[in-house]
């Protein structure tokens, strides 16, 4: 119930007439800066975040812009995708394979509509998910330990190699390097060494973790 009423208090902030004016530029803004092969989401809030600052926004607002900026960038990239077959971010890479061979029969407004109506779809889904399952899969989420994210890493590295065909061997000796390359460090996250075999090696991973 605390969850809901948090919920419907965001609506009522959201929903006030300059908060929806900036979420419509935010969302313009961050399609086009989306259509630019390369960039993606994150630079694209990166390239616009002066804006925010620059216009003196709240910080409620401000935000609401941001994430507009953000979800623009996300769509923005499939218009690249199928327009080009060159996807604009890393999301957009799936969409190539159905949206461009459509645009080059002359349906290229039906696929932008199908990847505009899918997103609204599966962005709806996922934030009800969020609303009702977000405390429970938070306890979840605590209740991790090592040996969970062990056989969850194992599950990740057999589901990659299962899935590249007649190389999984090439796939697999490529997986186990980027793990490997992974322990070398700190981990951005806690800021702890990745590895305790690399914590003597690491002078400065060392004293940032102690903070």
């Amino acid at each position: 119930m605390e969850t809901l009423n948090f919920l419907l208090q965001g609506f009522d902030v959201a929903l006030q007439p300059t908060n929806l004016l900036m979420a419509l530029l935010g969302a313009f803004a961050g399609t086009v800066v989306g259509m630019l092969p390369g960039l993606g989401p994150i630079n694209g809030v990166a390239l616009l975040l002066p804006l925010a600052f620059a216009l003196g926004l709240p910080p409620d607002t401000a935000l609401i812009l941001l994430a507009a900026v953000y979800l623009g960038c996300e769509y923005g990239g499939r218009i690249s995708a199928i327009l080009l077959n060159v996807p604009g971010c890393a999301a957009s890479v799936m969409t190539t394979l159905d949206g461009n061979p459509l645009s080059r029969q002359g349906k290229a407004g039906i696929a932008l509509s199908l990847s505009a109506m899918s997103s609204f779809v599966g962005s709806t889904i996922a934030i009800t998910g969020v609303v009702l399952f977000a405390p429970l899969l938070a306890q979840w989420a605590v209740a991790f330990g090592p040996a969970e994210y062990f056989v969850l890493m194992v599950f990740a590295i057999t589901c990659l190699g299962g899935m590249v065909g007649d190389k999984p061997v090439k796939t697999l000796m490529a997986a186990l390097m980027g793990l490997g390359l992974a322990t070398v460090g700190v981990d951005s996250p806690p800021a702890s060494t990745a590895s305790p075999s690399t914590a003597s090696a690491c002078p400065t991973a060392s004293s940032s973790s102690s903070w």
